[in-house]
């Protein structure tokens, strides 16, 4: 290390421990930063505490007592908001999903049935857990507004970044997309909070990428928790192995992929931020949380109850603090004295209360449908239906259109940014000049990278949509000649155009090969 840095180092160091230097108290304070506090705040925090199933402003409610009038309670929650992203994220991805990759002019054979840039791709995803990871990473996009996929090279080869909404501050965007970034990670070690800001920004014919590196008590100087940002501190100390700067030359577009729902920023027309998919179902998901609280206390409260006479209460002195305590002796089955022959004085009165069951289930099935609109969910979606019980697949396309619909959308923004990160992958690739099966990456393409393979995602549409009753339909639509074999197997099965076009290759060449049979047996006078 030069003796200029360390000279920095030691001085950034000073700054922190002798707390002279600026203390910052959130990332909004910095420099290049815009002016999202109050959105990431009162939007994103907001949405990350309903997911989590706890929002103190809502479910911290009084529960004031003779004793401690200041008393509070956790109300009883549903937990709606991440039973909802979680049901959207299922119907989005799974396992099953695939993404097709193929350069330009692959033909599939059975000796090898998929191209090497496939193989590639499908080993940097699996490293990666894709299949698991971008299902959550769905789901946390839904609940806070927006997510991001990054792409990066180490010792251990191409890696994957899944950042949710709360770690990513976009700082320069276009129509298309979000150009330039601020990554926010941390992590406890001695008492203090360590906050690294990677910044990825562009320089004239090339790409930066910054780290910095801020520490901060986790408690204030009261004894407080608290949670800032905190003074500059040395990279080093924490993160040896990382430069504080790396300048990549010929690099226009950055290596990370924002997406967000299909839904309007609502709340900031001008930002590129996106909003959660409950954002503006707020009041109908407390009005649950309310009338599933009343409901578990209904229960509570409800238990039964019977009046006694004063007189067959009975006093003790608690010998330890000397207080009076009255009870009802309930083991005495037989035998009780009372002072008073008057039958109302004797009588047991039961005061249990009849439990409104029927009307809470109404009002928390009739919240439920609102919900669901608000969502994008049809309105049976969250709602239990004791004559035929659970949906079916073959169900949510006739009696859940909308819920189709919501997720055509959403598949088209996730589609979006996975090509995007393949993109990425295969520009890493060749940007460390990587090797795959003998070959160096970098010789499968000609020139620009994008003009040299195609991509297509294959969604497992099973989960939404009854697949043998989507290929009946296409096989009656070819019947008819009002589709192509083309298009189905772009569509329906998810091939890419070179995939589809090899395939009908082979459909073709079997074809000719029986028509060559049969002429071969009438020769022989065979019919």
């Amino acid at each position: 290390m030069k003796i200029i840095d360390r000279l920095k180092g030691w001085v950034t160091r000073m700054g922190a421990e002798t707390k002279l230097a600026h203390e910052f108290k959130d990332v909004f304070e910095l420099g290049g930063v815009p002016a999202f506090r109050e959105f990431y705040y009162n939007g994103i925090l907001t949405w990350k505490q309903l997911y989590r199933g706890y929002y103190a402003a809502w479910h911290k409610v009084p529960a004031i007592t003779i004793a401690n009038p200041s008393a509070t309670r956790e109300a009883f929650r549903m937990n709606v908001p991440k039973a909802a992203c979680a049901e959207m994220a299922g119907l989005l991805w799974s396992e099953q999903c695939k993404v097709n990759v193929n350069l330009n002019g692959f033909e599939p054979s059975a000796a090898n049935p998929d191209d090497k840039a496939q193989r590639f791709i499908d080993s940097v995803l699996k490293a990666g857990n894709f299949g698991v990871k971008m299902q959550e990473i769905i789901e946390q996009m839904l609940a806070m507004g927006g997510a991001a996929l990054k792409v990066w090279y180490d010792a251990r080869g191409v890696n994957i970044g899944y950042t949710t909404a709360d770690q990513f501050i976009p700082t320069a965007w276009d129509n298309a997309r979000v150009t330039e970034g601020v990554f926010i990670s941390r992590k406890v070690k001695d008492g203090y909070y360590y906050t690294r800001l990677e910044w990825h920004k562009r320089s004239g014919n090339g790409y930066v990428i910054t780290n910095e590196l801020y520490r901060a008590d986790m408690t204030d100087s009261k004894g407080g928790a608290q949670d800032i940002l905190g003074h500059r501190y040395p990279l080093n100390e924490i993160y040896p192995d990382l430069e504080p700067e790396t300048v990549i030359e010929g690099l226009d577009t950055p290596l990370f992929g924002y997406f967000r729902p299909a839904i309007a920023n609502n709340l900031d027309d001008d930002s590129p931020l996106g909003v959660s998919m409950y954002a503006n179902a707020l009041e109908t998901l407390h009005a649950l949380d309310i009338c599933y609280d009343s409901f578990v206390r209904e229960f509570q409260l409800g238990k039964k109850r019977i009046i006694v006479p004063a007189k067959s209460i009975r006093v003790i002195i608690d010998p330890d603090t000397g207080e009076a305590r009255r009870y009802f002796d309930a083991s005495d089955e037989v035998y009780e004295a009372l002072s008073s022959d008057d039958p109302n004085d004797l009588k047991i009165t039961d005061n249990s209360v009849e439990l409104r069951v029927e009307e809470h289930v109404a009002a928390i099935n009739a919240f439920l449908a609102i919900l669901c609109l608000q969502l994008g969910f049809s309105a049976s979606t969250f709602s239990f239906d004791v004559k035929s019980g659970l949906k079916t697949a073959t169900e949510v396309i006739s009696e859940n259109s909308k819920t189709y619909k919501s997720v055509k959308s959403a598949q088209n923004i996730i589609g979006a940014a996975i090509k995007t990160l393949v993109y990425n992958i295969f520009r890493v690739a060749v940007l460390y000049d990587l090797e795959f099966e003998g070959e160096k990456i970098a010789s499968w393409f000609g020139g620009d990278i994008s003009d040299g393979y195609e991509c297509s995602i294959y969604w497992d549409d099973s989960v939404i949509e009854d697949k043998a009753a989507q290929i009946d339909r296409d096989i009656l639509l070819l019947s008819n000649g009002l589709k192509s074999k083309f298009t189905v197997m772009t569509t329906t099965l998810g091939m890419t155009e070179e995939q589809a076009n090899a395939e009908l290759k082979r459909i073709a060449d079997e074809s000719r090969i029986n028509a060559d049979d049969v002429d071969r047996f009438a020769a022989f006078g065979v019919t």
